[in-house]
């Protein structure tokens, strides 16, 4: 089977006033393909691959070349304008101008004295914008800069490129906060069943599932080795589990407009709700609600709620 890759860039259609047995035989020694040949009052008039067409000129010197269709067609339709050519190629120019071309440098921090200290840097060494650069690797090395420059000063620093625009944060090093860890046992101060545990120094001392009340040992500061002798150590963490609270939320209604019992519960519900997420901190959610009571009696409405809630049960 003939490679079919040269029909893909394109086809020439030729005319050509020679007897059809010599072209046949000239076609045949050369190997040159050729699709959809007729004979016509003007000539032969077939179609061939261009990459097939330097043969043709040099064997059939009279040949014509009529039309090209394909790849090689579209081209030359579109860039046979000057203007054309021009536009692509200064839009080419254009995008590999800007692509490496920064036009904004961004720097934010902590401490203001220190953001401007890092602009000026950064002005010396050539990175005042607008300006031009080849370096694939630019944010990685304004990095380095800036951080053998400040090195005593600077807690955390990351530089991004996005386009034509750097930017740089950073943190001094008065501003990172140090944990602090201590030896201190640390107890369950409200009762619940254990659910999960986020400890990265201690011993656990309770298991999954375990019911604890407030006053129980949860993370312990000492481990025993092998030899049963306990050594001291870090404590770290917290220790989330279920807890269960009861939420209460009367509204008095006016007589003259009684409420429907729609609105009401609406109302005592988003109250009960506002009640218990008082004492919610991020890390911690409702997990199931339950209504035991919605009452209505000489024109006060009652609602009772019990939550279920996951809690750190470390904190008060």
């Amino acid at each position: 089977m003939r490679n079919r890759l040269p029909f893909l860039f394109g086809m020439d259609c030729w005319r050509l006033k020679i007897p059809l047995t010599f072209f046949l035989n000239q076609c045949f020694r050369q190997d040159i393909e050729v699709m959809e040949l007729k004979q016509t009052p003007e000539g032969l008039v077939f179609w061939s691959p261009v990459t097939s067409r330097r043969r043709i000129l040099s064997l059939f010197e009279a040949a014509e070349r009529v039309k090209t269709s394909g790849v090689a067609g579209f081209l030359l339709h579109q860039f046979h304008q000057p203007l054309r050519l021009f536009s692509v190629a200064l839009s080419i120019a254009l995008w590999t101008f800007y692509s490496h071309c920064i036009v904004q440098v961004d720097v934010s921090g902590t401490d203001p004295v220190l953001q401007r200290q890092i602009e000026q840097q950064l002005a010396d060494n050539g990175y005042a914008v607008p300006f031009f650069t080849t370096d694939q690797n630019l944010a990685e090395t304004i990095e380095f800069l800036i951080k053998e420059s400040f090195e005593d000063r600077l807690g955390w620093t990351e530089v991004t490129r996005t386009g034509s625009r750097i930017q740089l944060q950073f943190t001094d090093k008065e501003y990172v906060e140090t944990p602090q860890l201590t030896n201190e046992p640390i107890y369950a101060q409200k009762e619940g069943m254990v659910v999960r545990f986020d400890v990265q120094h201690g011993e656990k001392k309770v298991k999954i599932n375990e019911i604890v009340h407030p006053g129980d040992l949860l993370i312990d500061n000492e481990l025993k080795d092998a030899f049963e002798v306990p050594q001291p150590l870090y404590v770290k963490g917290k220790v989330y589990g279920y807890t269960w609270y009861t939420v209460e939320s009367t509204l008095q209604e006016a007589p003259d407009f009684p409420l429907h019992d729609a609105l009401a519960f609406f109302r005592l519900l988003m109250d009960c709700r506002g009640q218990i997420a008082q004492q919610l901190q991020a890390d911690e959610k409702i997990i199931k609600e339950n209504v035991l009571l919605f009452n209505r009696n000489a024109g006060t409405i009652t609602m009772k709620i019990h939550y279920t809630l996951l809690e750190d049960l470390t904190r008060p």
